[in-house]
């Protein structure tokens, strides 16, 4: 396991993550679904129920966590792929705001 999981599970054992309270809905959060196996929800359920947490919010802290440390792993040519990847999205992504936003006085 990389460090932020670590840090992660850790942080369960001491029950320093109990009072955690997570937002489902903030603007810089997305919410992402995929298949887990069966058991494995059964054991994040439980451990939920243990620590007093919401599943979901676990599940955030576990991806998110799981992330970090496997981006950390990558080697630094595919980070600066991803880095490139990112910039591109980015201004593919404001380009398509512009044009949204974009009002023309008596057009149609």
């Amino acid at each position: 396991m990389g460090d932020k999981i670590n840090e992660l599970v850790a942080s369960w054992c001491s029950g320093t993550a109990s009072a955690y309270s997570c937002d489902l809905r903030s603007s810089s959060v997305r919410n992402v679904s995929g298949p887990v196996p069966a058991a494995l929800v059964r054991e994040l359920e439980a451990l939920a129920h243990l620590r007093q947490r919401d599943p979901a919010c676990m599940v955030g802290d576990l991806l998110a966590a799981a992330i970090s440390d496997a981006l950390a792993a990558l080697p630094d040519n595919v980070r600066a792929q991803l880095k490139e990847d990112r910039i591109a999205t980015a201004r593919a992504e404001a380009e398509e705001q512009r044009e949204v936003l974009s009002w023309h006085v008596g057009g149609t």
